[in-house]
């Protein structure tokens, strides 16, 4: 169990079926013969190390608006086995630090970044974003991808990436917001399976931002596009589920293919919508 966060939070990221398993990734790779002692290349690990949707796509969406460059001192939100990490420090030279909650992820993902020839560019920290230490002013963007959902306390979460930011620095997170209200049955079991634990409406994710600080918002409504990936995510695994569970077992395949089918469901019922949201801190 992960550090009790108060009555009603979820204090445990492993009932979200997407996170038990960490090393899932290493047996993807040693099916394609990268045993676990090769050295590996960025273009080996982004097929499997992009957790949030639409994959390096995304992360080539940001890195164009935010303007990441070789002198970028990036701070990524919820870093998961890295791989927005490593594909930012790759493509862009920029140094990355990489915050995660969870140890077996983290673990891993510090293991992948030295195999990949970037322990110099991207720092692993374990830790609660909420309580971790962070040099204050220290990053010139902070970013984040279908993470800060996760996190309760939101005022004081989006208080902290503003204060990490340097004048001018600039914050990014695609993330979920809900759509529409539900039973607390519905509510525990959104909780359970997406450990979402500030899940809040558009207008309100827009006002905490400019209650932390932020100035210069502008925000792109990911709903129906992230709708139909969800949907095309699920048949695709559908349809290579029996692959699936014959490198990972029944129980991984059950697993995975849950957490999918909760996802597009909740998307498909119009519960959860998704943003994409750019601010600077002037």
């Amino acid at each position: 169990m992960q550090r009790a966060w108060g009555a009603g939070v979820t204090s445990d990221i492993k009932t979200m079926q997407l996170y038990p398993r960490a090393e899932r990734i290493l047996v993807e790779l040693r099916a394609r013969g990268l045993a676990d002692d090769v050295a590996l290349r960025v273009e080996d690990l982004t097929p499997f190390d992009q957790l949030h949707y639409h994959g390096t796509e995304a992360l080539d969406a940001a890195i164009e608006r935010l303007g990441i460059g070789p002198e970028a001192r990036v701070l990524e939100i919820g870093s998961g086995w890295g791989g927005p990490a490593r594909y930012l420090a790759a493509r862009t030279g920029a140094r990355v630090t990489a915050v995660e909650l969870q140890e077996d992820y983290h673990s891993i993902g510090a293991q992948l970044s030295t195999r990949a020839g970037l322990g110099d560019r991207v720092t692993h920290v374990r830790g609660d974003f909420l309580t971790v230490d962070l040099p204050r002013a220290g990053f010139t963007q902070v970013v984040s991808w279908l993470a800060l959902y996760h996190i309760p306390d939101r005022p004081v979460c989006l208080a902290k990436a503003f204060d990490l930011l340097v004048p001018g620095g600039a914050f990014w997170a695609e993330d979920l917001v809900r759509l529409a209200p539900l039973p607390p049955e519905g509510d525990a079991d959104l909780a359970r399976h997406m450990f979402a634990n500030s899940l809040v409406d558009p207008a309100s994710y827009d006002l905490g931002l400019v209650a932390a600080g932020f100035d210069d918002l502008s925000a792109v409504d990911m709903t129906d596009n992230w709708r139909a990936f969800t949907a095309e995510r699920l048949a695709a695994f559908r349809e290579g589920a029996d692959a699936y569970q014959a490198r990972h077992g029944a129980e991984g395949r059950r697993a995975i293919q849950m957490f999918y089918e909760k996802v597009a469901g909740y998307f498909a019922d119009g519960v959860i919508g998704g943003t994409r949201a750019m601010a600077r801190k002037l």
